[in-house]
């Protein structure tokens, strides 16, 4: 009996142990990742309306985040090859000067540009104002890995150092520092592969509990579903990834009910999983993405008019009015005019094969091979610290290579884990970085017009691969402190290999001043001129 009672009060007690182990691990799980994505921000926000001027597709996105608040609809502009005379008077403070007549023609969705329009609602139409929602947006981007990280490594240490190999990426940061879309896909695509990583760990916690038992709610589906919405809202190349974290999502459900000890876990899989995926994830990822047009559907009505004060429809807003149709009922002149937006900018985007000397080709995205220069401007002597007689201003859309080069053999390395051991993580980091390689191979094949600035989306993966193969490396000789510590060492000197080297290219990340000879020493590779 006294036994018996002994066990009994045992219990509570270790509960609480383990009720307060948690919430160390979890403050723990969250403290650090959040100190990384300070010091992200701090890397970002520091001289962040410098340069001022419209570096890159700025002169496109800023001002339509400008039309975005006083119309709510694209406007267009009096521009010329380069921009000007709305540039000018855009970055004067005067942006009605610059206005032409009749609505804008975008050629991506309208959500990243109410990101940035968001921003300058608070901040005003300066660069500041037009690049503070990209530098949110770029430290949550360091947060959500650092969580995405732990998530998959168990280790806050190793999250946090994913995030940090994030915030001292060159192209991480010229991104977080531009008002461009970019980053905003990179942030609702990250989001929504953490909802699915939630998602399968309940899923595997509940197919346990169960013995196998039938049916799963997969509420984090729908979250998924909400950020790839956000996503394709962004950019329509966030569609590549959605399809091929929904495909895996998938896959892991049909290992978790083989290792819940279900019979038949692929028809399991096919039954109880996929149908109501396709509504958690891609109708919701529809619905939200129809939604983001918001604005557009609103121009020309008197919706419009109450919320901006005026009446000016969109690009093709009555294109439906105009060409009645025999089947479709009226009502649903909005959609057909819709569609037949998308039908027009799909056929200018697989028409877009002009030589830029900024492009790039995917194949040399994972080397840096021939990164965008955004931005180059002559500095006299005396001028922005210059005291050289030449100095150049730049800005170029260049990653660390110290990160980038290093990941290819981390990414190949991961290759032979998913192929060999069949690891789910290396395979989810290898689909997540193709993701957003592979579809764009076809294209430039075809001599599509394409820059470094779509690899952004690949940089995550990367870190990741770099991640899970240190954690392969370490806990095989946790058990011997020597080793152990060595290791420690070593990752910690790769760390700072990273730093410094980001360090070192800050001035041309930034748009600094430099002398010529300073400039030139930093640009390692012919393709980086």
């Amino acid at each position: 009996m006294a036994a018996s009672v002994a066990v009994d009060r045992a219990g509570p007690a270790t509960d609480v142990l383990a009720r307060q182990d948690r919430l160390r691990a979890s403050l723990y799980g969250w403290l650090g990742p959040l100190a990384v994505a300070a010091f992200a921000g701090m890397l970002v926000f520091h001289r962040l309306g410098s340069p001022h001027a419209l570096i890159w597709d700025e002169t496109y996105y800023a001002k339509d985040a400008w039309a975005f608040l006083h119309y709510g609809v694209e406007h267009n502009w009096n521009v010329g090859t380069d921009g000007e005379p709305a540039n000018g008077h855009f970055l004067a403070g005067r942006p009605v000067a610059g206005l032409a007549g009749g609505a804008e023609w975008a050629a991506h969705p309208p959500l990243g540009k109410w990101f940035i329009a968001a921003g300058m609602a608070v901040f005003g139409s300066d660069p500041f104002g037009f690049r503070f929602a990209a530098g949110v947006a770029g430290v949550l981007a360091v947060l959500l890995l650092a969580r995405i990280a732990r998530r998959l490594t168990g280790s806050t240490v190793l999250g946090c150092a994913a995030g940090l190999l994030l915030a001292l990426d060159g192209s991480w940061l010229v991104s977080s520092r531009a008002s461009m879309l970019d980053i905003f896909l990179l942030v609702w695509l990250l989001a929504g592969f953490g909802c699915l990583l939630i998602d399968r760990d309940r899923t595997r916690s509940a197919l346990g509990a169960r013995s196998g038992g039938p049916f799963v709610r997969h509420g984090w589906r729908v979250g998924a579903g909400v950020c790839f919405g956000l996503a394709c809202g962004t950019k329509w190349s966030g569609v590549y990834a959605m399809l091929l974290f929904w495909a895996l999502a998938l896959i892991w459900d049909r290992n978790a009910r083989k290792d819940a000890g279900v019979a038949r876990p692929w028809r399991g899989m096919l039954k109880l999983d996929m149908a109501p995926s396709l509504l958690q994830v891609w109708l919701v990822a529809g619905v939200v993405y129809v939604c983001s047009w918001w604005g557009w559907f609103a121009s020309g009505t008197g919706l419009q008019k109450a919320l901006f004060g005026r009446t000016f429809p969109g690009f093709q807003r009555d294109w439906a009015d105009l060409h009645p149709s025999d089947v479709w009922p009226t009502f649903l002149n909005p959609l057909r005019s819709l569609w037949h937006y998308h039908a027009m900018t799909l056929d200018f985007h697989s028409g877009v094969t002009s030589p830029n000397p900024g492009q790039s080709w995917p194949w040399q995205w994972p080397y840096l091979g021939h990164p965008a220069v955004m931005w180059r401007t002559s500095v006299p002597r005396g001028q922005d610290g210059c005291d050289a007689a030449k100095c150049v201003g730049e800005v170029v859309h260049l990653g660390t290579p110290a990160i980038w080069w290093f990941s290819i053999a981390a990414l190949l390395t991961m290759a032979v884990y998913a192929v060999l051991f069949r690891d789910w993580r290396a395979t989810a980091v290898i689909g997540g970085y193709l993701a957003g390689l592979l579809p764009w191979i076809p294209a430039a094949f075809d001599g599509r017009t394409m820059y470094s600035t779509y690899a952004l989306q690949m940089l995550p993966f990367a870190i990741l691969a770099i991640v899970l193969l240190y954690e392969g490396i370490f806990v095989p000789y946790r058990g011997s402190p020597v080793k152990r510590t060595v290791i420690r060492a070593a990752g910690a000197a790769y760390l700072a290999v990273v730093a410094a080297n980001l360090l070192y290219l800050h001035p041309i990340l930034t748009g600094e001043a430099l002398p010529e000879a300073e400039r030139l020493a930093r640009l390692w590779l012919p393709g980086w001129t």
